[in-house]
């Protein structure tokens, strides 16, 4: 049966392995990190070559205070995968906010401060001097708009020139106790939608032309994987508490990009900007 699942550490699992040459796995502290280090370790586990980090955090339908160390961490993760050198990043969000379960994209740049259009004149009336420059598209779904998310994310790197681009997703999970209850994080960029068998065009360094780091957070689950020879393998089946796990899961992907790339700002006075 076909593996339904954006995360690499399950796809690793689903191999019933110790160890696989070309991936390595390395676990401490709740976060999992599963670096595929060659096209036999990419063929074996089917995820491109780099590196993917699953963090566990609290189930985001009972999260009720962000400020308990998570925005430290997670940011810490992503700081890690982003560029050494940097002047600018694009927070790309993609989905749909029509469908709930894939509205985390679009929900994400609620939560991200975009500095583009006045950090000239932030530095220059307020003393913003360490203000980094981000900005924020949302792309819509091809349904909607005729476009696909990666042309569209293409246009915007041609006119902004980010130094990076940090695209955020909905995920799908294998496995019922992920639901909700991870982030992933990696730096090899997105194929929208491939977890549900949808795939879309893929937005990685390699259609951009600079580097890119996705995160996501699985909201979906598999029917087939629920155990059943009568489920379908193209239902999807997501929590009850769905609306709670986006609001509070965007909340905490945008307020930890915030923290990575707003260093000179608290995080309550980043939430108090954008919450």
């Amino acid at each position: 049966m076909e593996n339904r699942t954006d995360l690499a550490v399950e796809s690793f699992e689903s191999k019933n392995k110790t160890s696989i040459d070309g991936v390595k796995v390395e676990e401490q502290n709740g976060i999992t990190t599963v670096t595929v280090m060659n096209e036999n370790g990419a063929s074996a586990i089917g995820k491109p070559v780099g590196k993917y980090i699953t963090c566990e955090v609290p189930s985001f339908v009972t999260d009720t205070d962000i400020f308990d160390g998570r925005l430290d961490k997670i940011s810490s993760i992503l700081r890690t995968l982003l560029p050494a050198e940097m002047n600018s990043v694009l927070v790309a969000g993609i989905g749909n906010l029509n469908i709930t379960a894939d509205a985390l994209g679009p929900k994400v740049n609620n939560y991200v401060l975009a500095t583009r259009h006045i950090i000239e004149r932030g530095q220059k009336n307020f003393g913003l001097d360490g203000l980094f420059s981000v900005a924020t598209v949302t792309t819509g779904v091809l349904g909607d708009t005729g476009i696909e998310s990666a042309e569209i994310v293409k246009g915007v790197v041609s006119c902004v020139q980010p130094s990076c681009v940090i695209v955020v997703d909905a995920l799908a999970a294998s496995s019922a106790q992920r639901l909700a209850t991870t982030v992933q994080l990696s730096d090899v960029g997105i194929s929208p939608g491939s977890g549900v068998g949808n795939h879309r065009h893929e937005i990685s360094q390699n259609t951009l032309g600079v580097p890119v780091v996705s995160m996501g957070i699985p909201t979906v689950l598999s029917a087939s994987a629920m155990g059943g020879e009568n489920n379908d393998k193209n239902m999807f089946v997501t929590p009850r508490e769905i609306d709670r796990v986006i609001e509070h899961g965007s909340k905490l992907i945008g307020m930890s990009i915030n923290t990575c790339l707003q260093s000179g700002i608290s995080q309550r006075d980043l939430f108090s900007l954008v919450g």
